[in-house]
């Protein structure tokens, strides 16, 4: 395109004069709007009055149609093509349409004389064939170049644009329906990500309200904002494939509305198929999003339900038959779609109930029962078992039990299972009582370097012949010439605390769940008394059959719950899967779901990883030093959300901003920091009324 204008008043006197005083002209050639229609050049000025007025007034009567604002007019910058001073909250950006609307609606024949009335001058645009400058500028073809030409006079207007356009009935109204802030009442345009539009004909697509596009076979039609308005091209007619696929996609992964879901799960379940733009089933990550989903489906969907995949699993499928399971399938959709749907809906694939393969090296252990000990075994295990968690702390062994062969890869005389926190002896060791402290502190060193717990925090090298474990067990051994310098006196174990339910202590050689074990944090130890102390209440209000249920209608994964009731030490982490319940929306979900407070259960099970998390191992509680930058975030999301709640859970916020900035100490070892999320999780049992007579009566 090529693109001038000039004014008489301002042109040189050396070049011939071509330009009348009261006209301004675009050389534009004819080609470049070739795809312009009278209604989108009718579109442009409409979607110009309503960025510079909201309340505009659009209507046609008589054969013309009146676009008129109450803006401050059209100064000169507004004259210049490729200028724009559109803010991201507004329609245009090119600087382009309203010249090149009236380029197009002067040059079509469906249309009539073309007014404007601004603040000071009006004019009018017509379409003419000139030579440039008098033919100064050399021409090809001779013939002159078409030339938009406004015919300027002055007026003396203060306020506001009008622009009246002679044109059919049709092509009005066909302009006007495309503006959602015209037809209907109240509208405000969408914010990120967009809306998802189920009244009228589906398939329509709107960018702050403009219609720029209709799309075949979308179930749905869909407003972007704003803020994606670089999507389109640049004429604004329509979005390039893959910006409406990710448009798309975003509105519909982020929608928590149950009619929408319905929408779309009815419609695949029943063996439709859809458009790429709309298969957002994999996209569907976001904690509520999910849960929604999967609200609908318990609502929905019968209560025994399964499906077969693309791979027909006949044996499974017939057994699950039999048990009176209903199929569900979405063949309508691919498979890895489909996959993802029944993840979201919490239907599980048939699965053949007999298993051909059992757990590595399950049962090829012999176990030796306590009672079939003699009374000198039982007491040398007792003993030394006492000396070792005295020594090292009651975190270093938790279970031990005796056995008298196995085919397992133990050390000499004994092992450790990292999966239960056991550890195991060989029935020949308790005859010698060194070689059965020997036996039981290796054991421990792997325990305590795989679990931590009081000074020492989790290692991922705790196994045998490795750096970390040796210098554990230097450590251990640091340790006891520490006490046999101090006069060879151990420290007693402390007695195990009651549950913040009242209920007593479990007995030593019971495994000790997470919810007891000494070496988790407090703080995590409280909220899951919290949570099976409220279980019970949750699963009667909610009309769940258990535990793995309740988790089940929030779609979270159900480690998150387990990672809460059963928790882990501090630090503690794994190579592969979830190691911390850290995702706060998750949290949220779940929280709701039990009945207890989000901020409360989400810094009762994460407060503590906050020393160590994103900092170098060497670095954790060092004294003085800011928390990582996204648990401070994290933190102080709950610390809004608790103001919110008000009362003695906003009167913890202080305690819990001080955290974070370092300004309160936090020793390895020492729970007395967590003192703030305790004194929440102590509020939530109050107002849950856990620890009345009545109720743990």
């Amino acid at each position: 395109m090529t693109s001038g204008n000039s004014l008489a008043s301002q042109h040189s006197p050396d070049v011939a004069d071509t330009v009348d005083a009261d006209t301004l002209t675009y050389p534009i050639s004819p080609e470049y709007v070739r795809s312009w229609t009278p209604v989108r050049a009718l579109c442009e000025l409409i979607a110009n009055a309503l960025d510079e007025d909201p309340a505009a007034q659009v209507a046609w009567a008589d054969g013309v149609l009146s676009i008129t604002d109450d803006g401050p007019g059209i100064p000169e910058e507004g004259m210049i093509l490729g200028a724009s001073s559109k803010t991201m909250q507004q329609i245009g950006q090119f600087g382009e349409g309203k010249k090149l609307a009236c380029l197009v609606l002067a040059r079509s024949p469906e249309i009539g004389a073309v007014r404007c009335e601004t603040v000071g001058y009006r004019w009018t645009p017509s379409v003419e064939r000139r030579r440039l400058l008098a033919g100064l500028i050399p021409s090809r073809s001779g013939e002159g170049a078409e030339v938009l030409v406004y015919h300027l006079s002055r007026n003396d207007r203060t306020r506001g644009t009008v622009f009246t356009v002679v044109c059919p009935q049709e092509l009005a109204e066909e302009a006007i329906g495309r503006f959602r802030a015209l037809t209907e009442p109240g509208y405000q345009p969408p914010q990120l990500p967009g809306t998802c539009v189920l009244t009228g004909e589906p398939g329509r697509v709107w960018i702050g309200g403009v219609l720029v596009s209709t799309v075949d076979g979308l179930l749905a039609s869909y407003d972007l904002p704003l803020d994606v308005k670089g999507l389109q091209n640049r004429d604004r007619t329509v979005i390039e494939a893959g910006a409406l696929r990710d448009a798309v996609r975003g509105i519909l992964a982020a929608h928590e509305d149950p009619v929408i879901i319905e929408l779309f799960a009815a419609h695949v379940l029943a063996g439709g198929s859809l458009r790429e733009q709309e298969l957002i089933f994999d996209a569907v990550t976001a904690a509520r999003p999910r849960a929604a989903w999967r609200a609908w489906a318990r609502a929905t969907l019968p209560a025994k339900t399964y499906y077969a995949g693309r791979r027909q699993q006949e044996e499974a499928v017939l057994d699950l038959r039999d048990k009176n399971y209903t199929a569900v399938s979405a063949s309508g959709i691919p498979a890895l779609q489909e996959h993802a749907l029944m993840a979201l809906l919490g239907v599980e694939l048939a699965r053949a109930r007999q298993q051909q393969h059992y757990e590595r090296n399950r049962g090829k252990t012999t176990w030796v029962n306590e009672q079939d000990l003699t009374a000198q075994e039982r007491g040398t295990l007792t003993d030394t078992t006492s000396l070792v968690r005295r020594a090292i702390g009651a975190f270093a062994l938790d279970r031990v039990r005796v056995y008298s062969a196995s085919e397992e890869t133990p050390c000499a005389s004994g092992f450790y299972t990292p999966t239960t926190g056991d550890v195991a002896i060989h029935r020949d060791t308790l005859a010698d009582r060194q070689q059965t402290l020997s036996t039981l502190l290796h054991e421990a060193a792997h325990r305590v370097g795989h679990r931590g717990g009081g000074r020492w925090h989790p290692i991922h090298d705790y196994a045998d012949r490795s750096r970390g474990f040796e210098n554990l067990l230097s450590d251990f051994a640091g340790l006891l010439l520490g006490y046999l310098a101090d006069g060879g006196t151990l420290p007693d174990v402390p007695e195990q605390p009651a549950s913040p339910s009242g209920q007593a202590p479990q007995r030593r050689r019971v495994r000790l769940s997470g919810a007891d074990d000494p070496a988790v944090p407090i703080s995590r130890r409280d909220l899951a008394h919290l949570l099976l102390d409220r279980l019970p209440h949750a699963l009667v209000g909610g009309g769940f059959t258990n535990a793995a249920d309740l988790v089940a209608s929030t779609a979270v994964d159900p480690r998150y719950w387990r990672l809460m009731t059963d928790p882990k030490t501090a630090g503690f982490r794994r190579t592969q899967g979830v190691s911390t319940a850290w995702d706060y929306d998750k949290v949220a979900v779940l929280a709701e779901a039990v009945g207890v407070h989000p901020p409360v259960m989400w810094l009762g099970t994460n407060l503590c990883e906050g020393p160590l998390y994103g900092i170098a191992r060497r670095r954790w509680n060092e004294p003085g030093r800011r928390w990582a930058r996204r648990i401070r975030d994290l933190v102080s999301t709950a610390c809004t959300d608790l103001e919110a709640l008000g009362g003695g859970y906003a009167e913890q916020v202080p305690a819990l901003r001080a955290l974070t900035e370092g300004r309160t100490p936090t020793p390895a070892g020492e729970d007395s920091w967590q003192a703030p999320v305790r004194a929440l999780i102590a509020l939530e049992r109050q107002r849950l009324h856990l620890d009345d007579t009545e109720t743990a009566a």
